[in-house]
């Protein structure tokens, strides 16, 4: 089965999961999405977080060109969500990877769900962040609606939380924020309340 970590960035997805993993282990197969991907290659040690992102996108873009007509709907709708920002930037662009990524590492761990349990920090639902949260273009209850209706989902999703004061501290204190906000505490607590309302919701 597949369990999807949802969250706000510093909210200790990546941490839980670990505690998770470790728990599990002990009686039942489990792994994570990023080790389904990169151990083939021998590159399931590396931590640092841009690297593993890297490693994932380069990992499974045969496997989303091969798929994207399956998920036609979906990238297209994302793509022209991206569209209504006011320029094309860098952010732009990164968030266009991390549709191939995601989308590519979940039809690429699909098909070993039947064995094991397979962890996923950020996976296809938390695509509704970089869709949303980030575009300040603005997002209406029905386009969630209609997010969510094209969206490849998980068996289960577990949507940690945490209060917005402890995410924006933890978000700034971090040694890898988010490009969108790097250390701007006013751009961060902006981008943090509108994940907490856009999870929320």
């Amino acid at each position: 089965m597949i369990i999807e970590f949802i969250g706000c960035t510093g909210v200790g997805k990546t941490t839980l999961i670990s505690e998770v993993q470790n728990r599990l282990a002990k009686t039942i197969p489990v792994t994570t999405s990023f080790n389904l991907v990169a151990s083939p290659l021998g590159l399931n040690h590396v931590s640092n977080r841009m690297f593993r992102n890297f490693i994932q996108e380069i990992a499974v873009l045969p496997i989303f060109i091969r798929n994207l007509r399956r998920n036609k709907a979906i990238v297209t709708y994302a793509v022209r969500m991206l569209r209504r920002q006011a320029d094309v930037s860098i952010f732009t662009i990164n968030n266009l990877r991390g549709i191939e990524r995601k989308i590519g590492v979940y039809e690429k761990i699909r098909g070993y769900k039947n064995n094991r349990i397979i962890l996923v920090d950020e996976g296809t639902v938390h695509l509704a962040h970089k869709i949303f949260v980030f575009n300040n273009a603005g997002y209406t209850s029905d386009e969630i609606i209609r997010f969510a209706s094209l969206i490849p989902v998980p068996d289960l999703i577990v949507y940690v939380r945490a209060p917005v004061e402890n995410l924006i501290q933890r978000t700034l204190n971090r040694p890898d924020p988010p490009r969108e906000i790097r250390k701007n505490r006013h751009l961060t607590e902006k981008y943090i309340n509108r994940a907490v309302a856009m999870f929320d919701h």
